[in-house]
This record gives structure tokens, sequence and C-alpha cells, in this order.
């Protein structure tokens, strides 16, 4: 069996440094030492130090005289003034960490804030930093207790060394919904979060994770309980006597970790132990000729064979098929098995028992993904990849994601823009990205509005390189404005001005747009520097002025309608995007004094075209000469009337004449 050790494991910075302290005044003082309270929660290290003639006291009234030590864990600074008063040598081991953050609670308490200590209020290092913090110092565990502190106005922060930073993070944020100020300091331990990260690391790598440490120590407690909720098989001991061969029969891999309080001795014979275990159950390991067996906490492939309402039938080669109990399918709720899985599916199975009270083996689908999930959601989080997932659930303040592992997708990052109604992506398979991961416990938070922003960023360099003027590009009408409207090109938006709309003359865009429309539009400028793009539909729509002087020549006649009136004169439409101009001089052969009394808008009149200019598309229009056109054809006509009038035949002459 091969064993693998954790990267950090054993004796912390502060635990060895006050062993080296206690084990240097022994060698430097003849009379009797004592330590307040056990040196480190290790009773094999404690009694190593008794032989020696170091001493444990719990109260001061137990050291007649001599060397007192502060162990690690520090004290409120009137117990070492009152052994200084004792007559006492008091020699301070308390961890350079630890005296951090005591000096840190007593200076904010000295300017007024109230001091919050997040950590175990039974703790000694958490009792000595109350003592440095004064009276009104509180204690808080966990991030729901905030509600229960104090009203006030100024908060100061400080943390048991041997906390998470996730729960020092979530107290603060509690603390600045309800304060006007909020002064936080870190003063957890790097080397815990170490020793957490590097047992988690080993744990994807063995199949069983032994924790070495004293029963009483808080670290090494927590440290077991960080590798059970990361669905390992973990088992606590704190020497080589108490390790169980049955732990590690059928191992091929185990791993190794322990507690900041934890001797390399120590760890070195359960290491040894392990190996003499690993050889005796690998020389009686046996398996059936054909037939695989299968030990708790194994992770094995199977088949899909059978779904029921309640469990689901897998081959894994057994002699019988293993279940899986609809609580263990899916680390989310779901009411049937089939929203997870069909008949044929080769799914990844954990092993809870090998035989339960009925015989049967007991698979769980649920945490065979989770142990797979957390490697992948870490790998996710530290290279800031994206991770896919189904939504499961909608639940107050946003989704539920299943990745393996539950996720929480607040609605705040379900998408750029907020979304109201979040039940629409129930059943969704979606990409989001990992921005807070606590294996510990059990905590993911996704981001899936940070995927789509960087997808937006990409689209919208990739539009920006292919941009060009004179390019022809679809694009989808997001707003509408009173001088235009913004087209999507995809993630960048150009203007679409009013003007080049169409060639009619329009009030507002939305007499032709709409928004979410699909259109076709030209890019006529780009101004790179101030990510402005200037777009024209009008120039890919057939120009009507191009057919002007075949329709309206020079000197011909035309019905116009008018749209518009100026100090100056009257625009007129000939038709929609064709207009021109009567000035207030063509209106009649007398001097009009205003347009208006003449014209108004909406009247529709006939006017004579008397020039154009094609280009600058202007069109320039008499309504006198069309009214003097009309005259002369109406004298016209009626000259034409007289004459035929005043001419006599033969017969006006001589009619009675020529009648037989």
């Amino acid at each position: 069996m091969e064993i693998k050790r954790a990267k950090h494991a054993g004796f912390c910075f502060g635990v060895r440094r006050a062993l080296e302290i206690t084990l240097k005044a022994r060698e430097e003082r003849e009379g009797p030492i004592y330590t307040l309270g056990p040196l480190i929660h290790n009773p094999q290290v404690v009694e190593r130090l008794s032989a020696q003639g170091i001493k444990v006291a719990e109260r001061l009234e137990e050291v007649p005289g001599g060397t007192l030590i502060i162990r690690s864990h520090g004290v409120d600074p009137a117990i070492v003034q009152e052994a200084q008063t004792r007559g006492l040598e008091v020699i301070d081991a308390t961890c350079p960490f630890v005296r951090r953050a005591q000096e840190l609670a007593g200076e904010l308490s000295r300017q007024g804030y109230q001091v919050v200590v997040v950590g175990d209020r039974d703790h000694p290092e958490v009792k000595g930093i109350l003592g440095w913090a004064g009276p009104k110092a509180v204690v808080v565990g966990r991030a729901e207790e905030v509600n229960l502190l104090p009203a006030a106005e100024a908060y100061g922060v400080v943390a048991q060394t041997t906390q998470t930073l996730n729960l020092l993070q979530e107290v603060v944020r509690e603390l600045i919904s309800r304060a006007k100020e909020v002064r936080a300091y870190n003063t957890i331990c790097s080397a815990v979060a170490s020793r957490i990260e590097s047992a988690l690391e080993l744990a994807r790598e063995v199949e069983v994770m032994i924790v070495v440490g004293g029963y009483a120590s808080a670290n090494t407690k927590h440290l077991v309980e960080t590798l059970r909720q990361a669905n390992v098989p973990t088992y606590h001991v704190e020497t080589a006597n108490d390790l169980r061969p049955e732990w590690l029969m059928g191992v091929s891999c185990a791993g190794v970790t322990a507690g900041a309080s934890t001797p390399d001795w120590i760890i070195e014979e359960v290491e040894k132990r392990m190996r003499e275990i690993g050889e005796m159950s690998t020389a009686e390991q046996m398996e059936s000729v054909g037939i695989k067996t299968f030990k708790g906490g194994e992770v094995i492939k199977g088949t899909v064979v059978e779904i029921n309402q309640n469990e689901v039938l897998v081959d894994i080669g057994a002699k019988s098929e293993g279940v899986i109990p609809l609580r263990e399918l899916c680390c989310c709720e779901v009411s049937s098995p089939q929203e997870v899985v069909r008949v044929g599916d080769e799914i990844e199975v954990f092993v809870v028992k090998a035989e339960d009270a009925e015989g049967r083996i007991i698979l769980s689908k649920a945490r065979a993904d989770a142990i797979a999930a957390w490697k992948r959601l870490s790998e996710a989080f530290q290279q800031d990849q994206p991770v896919e997932g189904i939504v499961r659930e909608v639940v107050k303040g946003g989704l539920i994601v299943d990745v393996g592992v539950r996720a929480f997708l607040p609605a705040s990052l379900v998408d750029i823009n907020y979304v109201e109604n979040l039940s629409s992506y129930l059943g969704q398979k979606i990409r989001a990205k990992v921005i807070e991961l606590d294996r510990g416990r059990k905590k993911v938070v996704l981001s899936r509005k940070a995927v789509l922003e960087e997808e937006a960023e990409r689209q919208r360099r990739e539009t920006w390189s292919k941009l060009k003027e004179g390019a022809v590009l679809k694009g989808v009408v997001r707003r509408l404005v009173p001088f235009g409207a913004f087209v999507d090109l995809g993630g960048v938006d150009g203007l679409l001005h009013v003007s080049e709309i169409t060639w009619n003359r329009i009030n507002s865009p939305a007499e032709v747009l709409q928004e979410g429309q699909e259109i076709e539009v030209m890019v006529t400028k780009i101004d790179p520097e101030n990510g402005k793009i200037s777009l024209s539909r009008r120039a890919l729509l057939p120009d009507p002025w191009e057919k002007v002087p075949e329709k309206y020549p020079v000197g011909s006649l035309v019905e116009v309608k008018v749209v518009r009136l100026a100090p100056f004169g009257a625009f007129v439409e000939l038709e929609p995007g064709v207009e021109g101009l009567i000035h207030i001089s063509h209106f009649a052969d007398w001097h009009v004094e205003r347009p208006e009394d003449v014209l108004k808008e909406g009247d529709v009149v006939t006017a004579r075209v008397i020039s154009y200019e094609p280009q600058e598309k202007k069109l320039r229009l008499s309504l006198r000469e069309a009214v003097r056109a009309e005259e002369s054809r109406e004298k016209e006509r009626n000259n034409g009337k007289e004459n035929k009038d005043d001419t006599l035949t033969l017969g006006d002459v001589f009619g009675d004449l020529l009648k037989p």
C-alpha cells in the first residue's frame, strides 16, 4: 500500500516556537517550570514534557513559584500581571499571529469600536483576545449571530487565528449591512488554509485519509470534519495504536495529514503501522472468480439497467445489481429519477455500503459526482474557467444549479441585466464561473453574468476588428430615441440617426422601426477612440432622387404636398423621399408677406419645376409659374373658342338659299 503525506501537516510555526521556548527554558533554569494549561493539545507531547519536569497548571493558584510559561494560545494580560505580582518569572510563548490579534483587538477597543471576535468562545485563544479587547467585546461563531449583537455605529473585527476566511468574510458582510463603519482585520493564520488545502488536494489522490492529532485539538477536529464533508473516507487517530486494520483493507493508496499540535515522531509511527496493515491486507485480499467485490468508499463505473420510482439499479459486475436510492441520485432535489439518468447510461457511483441488511450493494451517484465535481470546480476556480450545470431549483434570491454539487447562482448574477422571472431557467443547462468555493462548508457560488460579460467583450473586440466604413452588416434594434436608433452589431452599438433611417421625412424612428427588429445597415463612420459608430439604413434603400430628372424635368408641372413652412418659403413633397422648395418670391405675382398667408401644411397644389441641382439634391419649384401656365392654357382655350364662334360658314350666309 502506498502512503502519501500532505504537504502541510504537523506542527505549525506557533506551536513549534512555543515548544522550543519551553525546552530552552528547561535547559537554562534549575527551578520548577509550569505551563498555564497544556502547552499544546497533544497528550503525548505534554507527557514527554512532564517527564522533563515541565508541569501543567490550570490556574495560577497551582503555581507555588518558579517559572510560568504562557502557551501559544496567549492569555488575558491581567493574568500575566497577576503572575508577576505573585513573584513568578513569566516567559511568554504566545504565537506572534495570536499576539497580533490581541493587540489589534485592544487598539480597536481604545478607539471606541465595538469589538467583535470571530471564533469559538470556549477556545483559550479567544478568551485571551477578549481579555485584551475589554469587557464589552463579543464573540461571533456564525454569521447568523450578528443579528444578536448590540447595536453600534462602528464595529472592529478580528478573528481567531484558526478560523476560516469565509466565516470572517460572511460576518463582515453582515456587519456592513447594519453599521455606518466596519473596520476588519484578517488575523487568520495562513498555515490553517494551507493545511486544509493540502489535505483536500491529497484526498483527491487517495482512497482513504488518516488524520493524526489530539482528540481535544480544535484544529485537528476541524480538519477531520472538512475531509469528511468532502466525501472522503476519513479516520481520526491520536496515535498509531488507534488505527484499525479494517479501515485500510483493500486500499492501495492512503493519505496522512496531521493537526497543528502533532509532532513528526507520532506521524511517523502512524505511517509505519499503516504500512504493516497494508502488507497484511494485501496478502489476505481475495476476490471470487469472475465476480467483483467492493468496499465502502470506492468510486466505480456501472450501467443503469432499471429505473423505478424511488431507486435506480446499476450493473457494476457484482453478483447482484447495485441500488441507488432516489436521495443518493443527485445533489439537488428531483421528483423523478428520469430527470437524471436513463437506462443504458454509464455512470460513476460511490459505494456507500458493500452490503446492507438485505444483502444489497448501496450506491450513490451524488457522492461520486461530488468527488469529481470538487476537483473540477477547484481547477475551474483557480484557472478562472466556466463550468456547466443544470438549473434544478428556484429559491429565494437566486437559482440552485447542479454542477455535481449544489451551487447557488444569485439572481443579480444570472444575466447582465436583472432577471425578474427566474423560473424560465428551470431545467436549462448554463455556463457560469465559480466566484466563491469552500469545500469544507460545501459552498459554491456561481456567476453566469461573468461569462456573459466576457463573451460580450470578446464579441465586441471581434466586431471592432471587422468594422470598416462602407461595410454592410445585419444588426438588431436595441433602443429607440427621439434622434434615432441604437443598433447592436454584435456586442457593439452603432447610432442610426433619424435622418438615415429612410429617404422619407419622419418625425420619429418608431414610425419605421421597432425594438428587437433585425435590419441591414451600412457603416458610414467609425470613431474607435470614442467608441462611436455611425450607420445608415437609407443608403441601402433605392434612391428616389435618381429618377427625378426623368419624372420631374425642369419646366414640368407636378402636384405637390406642403410638408413644412419656413419664413422664406414652403417645402413640398413630390413623392416619399423627394422634397423641393417653393421660395416665397414664387408664391404669386404680388408680394407675399408670409408663406402662411397663401399656403398651409397639408395643402396639395400644382407647381412648376424651375431648377434641379443633382449634386445637392435640390429642387426648386414655382407656384407662380404654375398659375401663369394654367392661366395661359385657359386663355388659349378661351381664344380658340372665340375664334370658332366668329368664323362664318357658307351655311351661315346662304343658309336659306341653299335649302332644297
